[in-house]
């Protein structure tokens, strides 16, 4: 009897302990993620004569440092799509990776951020927030609420308007405490 109590014992123990998904980025990724980034950073803000019209998708990423229970970074897909027309921004961020403090990827975190803001004159004011989990340092299933800040600029590039650029500041609360401070950029 004592063996098998001890067998539920050690079984509950292991099914305590969570296992993170495999980030989906490499080292190699985060380096041109952030080359990406200085190119379109440096590109010069669109005049308003410069900005398209009607609806532009811009397909790009989410960088930021991160402090709190976790230290490192994050790189995230984004995809913002901007109504001139309307003034709407819309859109969402995935594939939210964990890099570590060495540069390393270390998971990807689940949930989906879902954006919504305002345009206006080539100007980017939006937030995006979700429900995100992952696994803790201790090996624990965690999940938190994720809201982070976009205020940014259309950018000229290649053609006029092709560009989004600008800073990501926010938090994570919950069973993982995060701030995150960063940049999100993308093409069109």
């Amino acid at each position: 009897m004592r063996n098998f109590v001890t067998g539920v014992a050690a079984l509950a123990l292991l099914g305590a302990c969570a296992t993170p998904n495999p980030p989906t980025v490499t080292s190699r990724a985060v380096d041109r993620a952030f080359d990406g980034a200085l190119e379109i950073a440096n590109l010069p803000i669109a005049q308003v004569d410069d900005l398209p019209t009607g609806t532009v998708t811009y397909d790009g990423q989410i960088g930021a440092d991160v402090e709190g229970d976790q230290l490192g970074s994050v790189l995230a897909d984004m995809t913002m799509i901007v109504g001139f027309a309307s003034n709407d921004i819309k859109g969402d961020v995935t594939n939210i990776n964990l890099i570590d403090q060495n540069g390393d990827p270390d998971q990807r975190f689940d949930g989906t951020l879902l954006i919504s803001g305002i345009e206006s004159n080539g100007n980017l004011d939006a937030g995006a927030s979700g429900l995100i989990s992952g696994v803790d340092g201790s090996g624990r299933a965690v999940e938190s609420d994720l809201n982070l800040d976009l205020e940014g600029t259309v950018r000229n590039g290649m053609r006029d308007g092709d560009s989004v650029y600008g800073s990501v500041t926010g938090e994570a609360r919950g069973d993982l405490d995060l701030t995150f401070d960063g940049v999100f950029f993308g093409n069109n």
